[in-house]
């Protein structure tokens, strides 16, 4: 069976590019600048999911025809090898997360700096576009990495990023949030990005379409990957009973960016298994989020903002640490407010040369009952320079400082500089 699969990748990577030149050209993904003048991306190969005639009107480039069928297919994505050189002794050796900077006394077990090479962030996806017989659009899109990383240092079994179907304006499966504004992540070669970012990859229904002229809106019921509550030591778990909703309206600008206002509300549950009382409470929050291009749409700055009661689940820093609500020892679910802030630069000094800086910030307002040593907020910051000495060849290096603060307001800081050599295909 896996003799087979390999071969039919081999196959399928091995259709001559002749393929290109049929007349067909439903859309793209947002690595739009990836041309033979312009071959970095500003929106570090992250693909934007296309419904509607939007799918239809952009391009579709290195797609062939499935013979036989109306569709066309590309196999796409990327090869990255990361250096990284730490200063300070930061708990994950692949990406730097502010959860994982040290702190001094806080009973983790100090290490050394270290150096780590590796290809997890490596890519591939498989993209099917076609229009159905009365005309509507349609995709499939499958995209996987290699970031498994709680299955041991060199264990790189793949990881499943993306799986969803579109079909006109309406997107079933699983892709980044509606909520999330790819248009304000920042481009880092740490894989993290800060990481104090709004929103996740997860599974979901999605109806997009436009408002007027200008605007665009979207209204999704998602799952709820990681609510973040802290059980302490009381029994149960977190189990919801009902879908996140969420929204947002976005408009494209006049300098080619765009601006973008989401909001969600949600349900946080803990079940107590039949031994203690469960316990409700309900979450919400809002962003505001963007990109503005200027120099003659050679630079450009992003921001990204939000806020909200029970909102760390929301908040890509804070997954894994329970900080979205708590069970009371009265058995009372509490949320935590949370804020997130990030902004950042990108100038293109050359077609083949951008900078990139950029800043994150994040913080909870911590119930009464978490521990001095739990996280409150933390910060990081990142400059980087990329260059592609040939097309389809990317390299570049980044320097990054992180600051973790807990509720007890210990404080750690941690340093890398991260090398990079990327191919894209």
């Amino acid at each position: 069976m896996k003799d087979s699969i390999l071969i039919t990748l081999i196959l399928l990577l091995s259709i001559p590019k002749v393929a290109n030149a049929q007349d067909w050209h439903p859309g793209d993904t947002l690595n739009i600048v990836k041309t033979d003048s312009i071959r970095i991306s500003d929106f570090r190969d992250n693909i934007i999911d296309y419904t509607g005639q939007d799918l239809v009107d952009a391009t579709f480039p290195n797609s062939w025809p499935l013979f036989g069928t109306k569709a066309r297919m590309a196999i796409g994505g990327y090869v990255k090898l990361d250096y990284i050189q730490d200063f300070d002794g930061g708990y994950n050796r692949f990406q730097y997360e502010i959860q994982n900077v040290p702190v001094d006394g806080d009973g983790r077990p100090a290490q050394s700096g270290y150096m780590n090479l590796h290809a997890r962030e490596s890519r591939i996806n498989f993209d099917i576009r076609s229009i159905n017989e009365v005309g509507r659009p349609y995709q499939i899109f499958i995209e996987l990495d290699f970031y498994n990383l709680d299955r041991g240092p060199f264990n790189q079994t793949p990881r499943l990023r993306h799986a969803y179907g579109v079909m006109g304006r309406l997107l079933i499966g699983r892709t980044w949030g509606t909520q999330s504004d790819l248009f304000a992540v920042p481009s880092t070669i740490d894989f993290a990005a800060g990481d104090a970012l709004t929103g996740t990859r997860r599974a979901q229904v999605r109806w997009e379409d436009k408002l007027g002229s200008k605007f665009m809106y979207a209204l999704a019921l998602e799952m709820l990957e990681f609510p973040g509550i802290d059980g302490r030591d009381t029994v149960g778990q977190a189990s919801q009973q009902l879908p996140l909703l969420t929204g947002r309206i976005t408009k494209k600008t006049a300098s080619g960016g765009r601006l973008f206002l989401g909001a969600s509300v949600f349900q946080l549950r803990w079940d107590g298994l039949g031994i203690i009382p469960n316990a409700t409470a309900m979450g919400w929050g809002f962003s505001f989020s963007g990109r503005e291009y200027f120099g003659a749409k050679n630079h450009y700055f992003r921001w990204m903002t939000s806020y909200g009661q029970g909102w760390g689940s929301q908040i890509v820093a804070t997954i894994g640490t329970e900080s979205s609500a708590i069970v009371t020892p009265q058995g009372n679910l509490e949320q935590m407010p949370a804020l997130n802030i990030g902004g950042g630069f990108g100038f293109r000094i050359l077609n083949t040369l951008i900078a990139n800086l950029n800043s994150n910030f994040y913080s909870i307002d911590p119930s009464q009952y978490k521990t001095g040593y739990d996280m409150k907020a933390g910060m990081s910051g990142h400059a980087n320079l990329i260059w592609s000495p040939i097309k389809s060849l990317n390299t570049g290096i980044e320097y990054m400082i992180v600051q973790r603060t807990n509720v007890n307001e210990s404080k750690g800081t941690g340093r890398r500089a991260q090398l990079m050599i990327k191919y894209l295909f």
